[in-house]
C-alpha cells in the first residue's frame, strides 16, 4: 500500500500552504489522492511529482490555465515555454519603463521647491504619452521643430520639469491672491523661458493659422483650471509676451 499524506504533512514536504493545496485541490489541478471517511484528503508520492510540476509553472508565471492544460499535456511543452518567454521578455520591459519612469519623478520631486503632487503626476503622465504626442503634433508642426523641442527637453529632463512645475505653482498662487502686475509678468516668462525663445516662436507661429483647435487634452493636460487659463491668456495679451497675432487667435 503507498504511503498517503495528510494536507498537513503533504504541505510541509512540498513548502506549499495547506490554502493553496485547497485551492489547487477546487481549480481541478491538484486533487488529493485519496479522501477519508471524514473528507479529508489525503496525497501519496505521485501527487509530489505533479506539485513540483505546478511550483514550476508557478515560478514561470503561468495562469490556473494554463497550469491545467499544461498538467493534461494538451498543449506542447517547448511551445508553451516560447511563448511565455516571450510574455515575460514584453512584462520586463514594461517594468523597465516604469522604473525609469519613477527614477525621473523622484528626481524631479527631490529637486522641486514645492510640494504639488498633482503638478509632478501630469508630468509622469506626459512621459507615458510621448509617442502619441508627437503623433499630434507632427498635424500641425514641422517635424524638425517636433523634434528639436523633443531633444532639447530630453538633453535636461529633470531641471526643465523642476522650473515647469514651480513655475506653473507660482503662477497659480499669483491667481489666487491677486499678485500685482509686474510680479505676474515676471512669472509668465519664468515660464515661458524654460523653452528657447527661438523655438517658442516656431511653435506658436506653426499653430497661429489653425482654426478651430482642438487640443487633446489627455495627451496635453492642463496644470490650470479654466478660469486660471483664461487669466493666464489675458495676462500674456496686456503684458504683449508673445505678440497680438497670437492672442487673436487663440481667442478668435
Amino acid at each position: 500500500m503507498k504511503y498517503m499524506y495528510t494536507i498537513g504533512q503533504f504541505a510541509k514536504k512540498t513548502g506549499m500552504t495547506i490554502r493553496a493545496l485547497r485551492f489547487y485541490d477546487e481549480k481541478g489541478i491538484l486533487k488529493p489522492a485519496a479522501l477519508t471517511d471524514g473528507g479529508q484528503r489525503l496525497y501519496n508520492d505521485e501527487n509530489i511529482v505533479e506539485a513540483q510540476k505546478i511550483a514550476t509553472y508557478k515560478y514561470l508565471d503561468f495562469s490556473i490555465e494554463e497550469m491545467k492544460a499544461l498538467l493534461k499535456e494538451e498543449v506542447p511543452l517547448l511551445d508553451s515555454l516560447k511563448e511565455q518567454k516571450s510574455m515575460l521578455e514584453e512584462k520586463k520591459k514594461h517594468i523597465e519603463s516604469i522604473i525609469n519612469t519613477l527614477d525621473t519623478a523622484i528626481s524631479i520631486y527631490e529637486k522641486v521647491q514645492v510640494s504639488e503632487p498633482t503638478l509632478l503626476l501630469l508630468v509622469m503622465h506626459s512621459l507615458l504619452t510621448e509617442d502619441e504626442q508627437k503623433s499630434f503634433l507632427l498635424k500641425f508642426v514641422d517635424e524638425e521643430i517636433v523634434e528639436e523641442m523633443y531633444s532639447m527637453m530630453k538633453m535636461n529632463f529633470v531641471e526643465i520639469n523642476r522650473r515647469y512645475i514651480e513655475a506653473c505653482y507660482q503662477l497659480k498662487i499669483a491667481y489666487s491672491e491677486n499678485a500685482p502686475d509686474e510680479e505676474v509678468k515676471e512669472l509668465i516668462w519664468k515660464l515661458l523661458n524654460i523653452m528657447p525663445q527661438d523655438l517658442l516662436i516656431k511653435i506658436a507661429e506653426a499653430f497661429k493659422d489653425v482654426e478651430n483647435l482642438e487640443v487633446d487634452t489627455w495627451l496635453f493636460p492642463s496644470p490650470f483650471t479654466q478660469d486660471e487659463e483664461q487669466w493666464l491668456l489675458e495676462q500674456m495679451a496686456k503684458h504683449q509676451v508673445l505678440g497680438d497675432d497670437f492672442f487673436e487667435a487663440e481667442n478668435g
